[in-house]
């Protein structure tokens, strides 16, 4: 069931429908069987890897919460045997959290990767792809279970001892699928919380969802025919290959930004606050900037719960301020932040492309890190330092060409294809007219859809806005969704990110 189909639209009216009819202490009962319904709508199946892994952590996270001041007190070595179990306790909820995305996501991936150095020596060795179907979310879920075993580890959040409300934080319908990946300490309150019917909260979660479907049919999806014949027959293509790589660098952006904002519109109209996934990714100006706009409860993530980590892990055996003359900051964030974005990369798909990408914002932001006084100096010798609106707007330019060249490895089905795309990359204008004509209506959508979406964000901004009579703009609203119907693609694409 995706968001985007008759099926969803009947499913969420009917709980919509029922939730604030609903005693409150029974709301998670209702919410957490929708939940499971959701999931297990197309492929029941997958219902127990989603709630056994939940069952295990529920029951490991009770053994985690830190050792109290008193127990402490008792003395060190008792503290000592109670750390060490807890460390235990931790290793094998992790193991239980990770088990089924890196079984399901990774056994191909890692077979044929081993098996073709195994190859070099040995010609007559053939792997045999399992070819597991991936379960839906499996990696949003198996990321909430870990944020919340390592906050409950580290006292950052409370251990939930109601099985039903801890199985809904992590099931919870609108955010199974996608996210955003909320963490339990500011969502399991808000399941808790008595919740009633607010007319302005519903209507306004009502019109995150239609600019969510706007983003997704009509701006994406139709982006996506362009994208992908490109993609698929980048020889001759001239100009498009360029026009193709931005066009993708959008359409991913509306695709998962949309579902981002449809799942945040349901949360709300049913009265939870989800976070904002997104903000102006493509206005930043550094690739630093970017990822703290771009799927943000994903960035913030691996930020928590790797590159600190391993920074910190980095940084402590170093004696000293500086080791081989380069400060310990500098190793912890270099090797931190490379080996986050790898894993960042093989997180969204197990496949080298995927790995390549992640790998190249690493670089990135490598790059960008230590040669920060360079670039400042660089700056100041060609007085663009003065201009702080042009600086500006050039590093946007810079930031969103770097993007969008990574993107290419992102979409690209193998490296070959990838450095096919590549190679034919060049400004020479395309022969057919009615290629062109179909890449000039293209550049007009993308144009209109960035005005709208400057509009949106900034609407409270907006005093004329608040002035339009109530029919007016009930008028340009109902003409609004008279457009998505008019212009949106064939409503059965599912969304990019379903696919990890």
């Amino acid at each position: 069931m995706i968001f985007n189909s008759i099926e969803f639209l009947l499913f969420f009216c009917a709980v919509l429908g029922t939730i604030f009819f609903v005693p409150q202490k029974y709301k998670w009962l209702l919410l957490l069987l929708a939940s499971y319904l959701f999931y297990g709508w197309g492929n029941p199946e997958f219902l127990p890897l989603l709630i056994v892994p939940t069952l295990l952590v529920y029951v490991v996270a009770l053994k985690l919460p830190p050792i109290k001041i008193e127990a402490r007190k008792k003395g060190d070595e008792d503290e000592g045997k109670g750390q060490k179990k807890r460390k235990w306790w931790l290793i094998a909820g992790l193991f239980f959290a990770l088990t089924g995305l890196v079984v399901f996501k990774l056994t191909d991936f890692i077979g044929s990767s081993v098996f073709s150095v195994i190859k070099l020596f040995a010609e007559d060795v053939v792997y045999k792809p399992v070819d597991f179907i991936l379960p839906f979310g499996v990696s949003f879920f198996s990321f909430k279970l870990v944020s919340y075993l390592i906050d409950v580890y580290n006292g950052n959040c409370p251990v939930e001892k109601h099985p039903g409300y801890f199985a809904l934080y992590v099931s919870f319908f609108p955010q199974i699928l996608a996210g955003p990946i909320d963490r339990a300490v500011h969502f399991i309150p808000q399941l808790k919380a008595n919740v009633s019917f607010d007319v302005e909260r519903v209507l306004s979660g009502f019109r995150l969802v239609v600019w969510g479907i706007f983003k997704k049919m009509v701006v994406a999806d139709r982006l996506a025919v362009f994208v992908g014949e490109v993609f698929k027959s980048p020889e001759h293509q001239g100009i498009n290959l360029l026009f193709g790589a931005y066009f993708y660098a959008i359409q991913i952006y509306c695709d998962f930004s949309g579902y981002s904002d449809i799942a945040v519109g349901v949360s709300r109209m049913l009265g939870y606050k989800s976070m904002e996934n997104f903000d102006f990714p493509y206005f930043a100006a550094g690739l630093t900037q970017f990822w703290s706009k771009w799927h943000i409860s994903l960035s913030t993530w691996l930020r928590d719960y790797l590159f600190l980590p391993i920074a910190y892990a980095v940084m402590r055996p170093i004696k000293g301020p500086k080791k081989f003359n380069v400060k310990a900051e500098t190793w912890g964030y270099v090797i931190g932040m490379f080996i986050t974005m790898f894993l960042g990369g093989l997180w969204h798909g197990a496949s080298w492309t995927f790995v390549a990408w992640g790998s190249l914002h690493g670089i990135y932001l490598v790059v960008g890190y230590t040669t920060k006084k360079l670039r400042k100096r660089w700056r100041k010798k060609v007085k663009l330092s003065k201009f702080p609106a042009l600086k500006n707007a050039v590093s946007i330019l810079i930031t969103f060409h770097l993007v969008s060249f990574a993107w290419i490895f992102f979409r690209a089905e193998s490296f070959e294809k990838a450095f096919t795309y590549i190679k034919y990359l060049q400004l020479k204008m395309p022969v057919d007219r009615q290629g062109l004509a179909y890449l000039v209506f293209n550049l007009v959508l993308v144009l209109v859809f960035m005005m709208m979406e400057v509009v949106y964000k900034n609407r409270s901004k907006w005093t004329f806005l608040k002035k339009i009579p109530a029919p007016v703009k009930i008028a340009l609203f109902a003409l609004f969704i008279c457009v998505i119907i008019i212009l949106s693609v064939d409503g059965s694409n599912e969304f990019i990110y379903l696919q990890f």
